[in-house]
């Protein structure tokens, strides 16, 4: 056989291992599920997903050393876990190898023919035995409040006292206007309260009164039975105290420009104050301090999305995306503000939370949308998209329905599928 016969094979590798590739022939698309009823002109199909893309590859392997370089080659195939396979067409994929063949010929001096099946090696969205991933990010959750703890916040004491009671007044006004009062708020108010008796001195000492606040924050949690609500209370606490930064940072640049007016001539309308109503040292321990809440209620949401039951895959994607950005944003100030270690803490906090909301939100049902092509009454629906018309109950509770015999085409009904 004539050597001119491979020279418009195309060079490729896996795992590093080099070969010339052949052919290959491949499968993909979507995974579609019919659905026909009996007796009906009509029917709908169902899109259950891609399907994971396999590749039959044949290999080629030429020259004096083609067994060294067949045995690399099925060394490579045969090692456990996904590899990189660099590919002359698709570039450079991860792949799952799977069967393989080989055939040796005794033609032009030695060729090796290999055969093998590669996978899309995707990500593994299921728990492992390996990793507790709710552990991993409470566990980072507990980085952060060290970190907060053991940072150099204040400089001065100056106005630390006042913030401290602001936020105490605070947080037991949120605890004390929710609709229904457990048990645990009786010890959390005697906590609250000898925190207060104690706020001066503990003032004193940042580190260890940082460590308590962040404790009332992220105990507040389990003061209400459901999750969500817990979510909406620290949203309510954090968007009072962004609220209060946001005026004041307004409120500093307004002072600024009108200090820049003065001294260029310029003449303005807003006259500046005489007297500053604190001293540099209390600014920046507002800013600080105001910094800490918002770290603090962070985290506590954190620690409340992977350690929450979520109805539905929609609800721990929304709550697990939403908190990621205002992580990802958070560290980003701190990178500005030179807090380098508890940008790292925020990094893994937010890691840690995307990958266990991502691999829990899988096993959860999916919330679907649907509206009636024409009135229909709710268990004719109820059959129709779950397969069991006694689901009714659970469609009418769901959304409210107030007459469930007339579901109309404007209507748009939620509906849980387990599938």
């Amino acid at each position: 056989m004539a050597k001119t016969q491979w020279e418009d094979l195309r060079d490729a590798s896996f795992r590093g291992v080099p070969f010339y590739f052949q052919d290959v022939e491949g499968t993909g698309g979507r995974r579609a599920i019919p659905h026909a009823y009996p007796k009906k002109e009509i029917g709908w199909t169902e899109d259950h997903g891609a399907v994971l893309t396999r590749q039959q590859i044949n290999a080629v392997l030429v020259g004096s050393d083609y067994q060294d370089k067949l045995n690399s080659l099925l060394a490579a195939l045969n090692t456990p876990g996904p590899g990189e396979l660099v590919h002359p067409w698709f570039g450079v994929q991860t792949v799952q190898a799977g069967q393989v063949s080989h055939h040796l010929s005794t033609e032009e001096g030695g060729i090796a023919y290999v055969n093998f099946e590669v996978f899309e090696a995707g990500e593994q969205l299921f728990p492992s035995g390996t990793e507790d991933t709710s552990a991993t990010a409470l566990s980072a959750a507990d980085q952060v409040k060290e970190a907060l703890a053991s940072g150099d916040w204040f400089a001065a004491l100056d106005g630390i006292g006042s913030m401290v009671d602001t936020l105490l007044e605070d947080l037991e006004g949120l605890v004390t206007s929710l609709p229904t009062l457990p048990d645990a708020v009786s010890e959390w108010m005697d906590r609250l309260n000898r925190f207060k008796d104690l706020a001066g001195i503990v003032a004193a000492s940042p580190g260890e009164m940082i460590r308590d606040i962040t404790d009332l924050i992220s105990d507040m949690k389990d003061l209400v039975s459901d999750p969500p609500f817990a979510l909406r209370v620290y949203d309510q606490l954090r968007d009072k105290w962004d609220g209060d930064r946001a005026a004041r940072s307004a409120k500093k640049s307004l002072v600024d420009n009108v200090a820049v007016n003065v001294d260029t001539g310029f003449a303005s309308s807003v006259t500046p104050a005489s007297t500053p109503d604190a001293t540099v040292d209390m600014e920046t321990n507002i800013v600080d301090f105001q910094r800490l809440v918002l770290i603090s209620v962070l985290v506590a949401q954190a620690e409340t999305v992977v350690s929450a039951t979520f109805e539905t895959s929609e609800d721990a994607l929304s709550a697990g995306d939403k908190l990621a950005v205002q992580l990802g944003d958070m560290a980003a100030e701190s990178v500005e503000a030179g807090l380098r270690d508890l940008w790292r803490t925020l990094r893994s906090l937010r890691y840690a939370v995307v990958n266990d909301v991502k691999i829990r939100s899988v096993q959860l049902p999916e919330l679907r949308r649907v509206s009636p092509a024409r009135t229909v009454p709710v268990m004719l629906l109820a059959y129709r998209e779950t397969g069991d018309a006694e689901n009714r109950d659970e469609l009418v509770l769901r959304n409210r329905l107030r007459y469930p015999a007339f579901i109309t085409p404007s209507q748009t009904i939620e509906i849980i599928s387990d599938d």
